[in-house]
């Protein structure tokens, strides 16, 4: 069902800096500006790259490859990245770790696992015209939350939604737009998205980062045990 959403973004957006996402280490309420695009950076890192030799990868980058590929990195991070708040591990209500981090520390948030997927699928050959970090906010039972996930376009060029803070993935690639459609129990809401080279609005024209950010920072983000049961 069409939704009218631009997985690949509508208008960029120049403002990509960061203001208070990540701290100076024995001071947290130090704060470090920090490009946004910084965070899927890592594809040449050796860090990632190294990551990659462990999930099984088809060893050839050709017709049919693909869709296997970015399934295999999508259930190597579900299975081994834990969940976990921001408040619990530093105290802080929205801190992101960049990809080698959240290798090492094997748990994050939604950003941090998304920032990850992302990367690895970035890393392992996919093109960044097929990939996105999205930030909006996902309705459930239990009420309603900023998130963060990623998407993939597949070989038959439709965008698939790769939640990152599953325990598990189903067995196939999960198409996105069934999950925008208003009324699910399930209601993802895009707003801005991104790759290693630009950020983009997705809804209104005059969507502001920082105006996302503040209302984001005010709600709990609580995903890993509603999103069992999503897929």
């Amino acid at each position: 069902m069409a939704t009218g959403f631009n997985w690949a973004g509508n208008a960029i957006v120049r403002d990509t800096v960061m203001w208070d996402k990540r701290a100076v280490i024995g001071n947290l309420g130090l704060y470090i500006p920090t490009d946004i695009r910084a965070w899927l950076s890592s594809t040449n890192s050796e860090v990632i790259l190294r990551a990659l030799q462990d999930i099984g990868l088809p060893s050839v980058r050709e017709a049919g490859t693909f869709d296997p590929r970015a399934w295999k990195i999508w259930d190597y991070v579900a299975t081994s990245v834990q969940y976990v708040t921001d408040k619990s591990s530093f105290g802080l209500d929205d801190f992101w770790l960049f990809p080698e981090e959240t290798l090492v520390l094997h748990k994050g948030d939604c950003e941090d696992s998304s920032f990850l997927l992302a990367a690895l699928l970035l890393a392992s050959g996919i093109s960044e015209h097929c990939v996105r970090v999205v930030l909006g906010t996902v309705t459930t039972p239990d009420g309603s939350f900023g998130h963060a996930w990623v998407v993939y376009q597949n070989e038959s060029g439709r965008w698939c939604l790769l939640e990152s803070t599953l325990d598990a993935v189903p067995s196939q690639l999960t198409p996105a737009d069934p999950f925008t459609v208003p009324g699910n129990e399930y209601n993802y809401l895009p707003q801005f998205c991104l790759n290693g080279s630009h950020l983009w609005s997705m809804g209104a024209a005059n969507s502001q980062m920082a105006d996302y950010l503040k209302t984001r920072g005010k709600v709990q983000v609580r995903q890993k045990a509603s999103k069992k049961r999503v897929f």
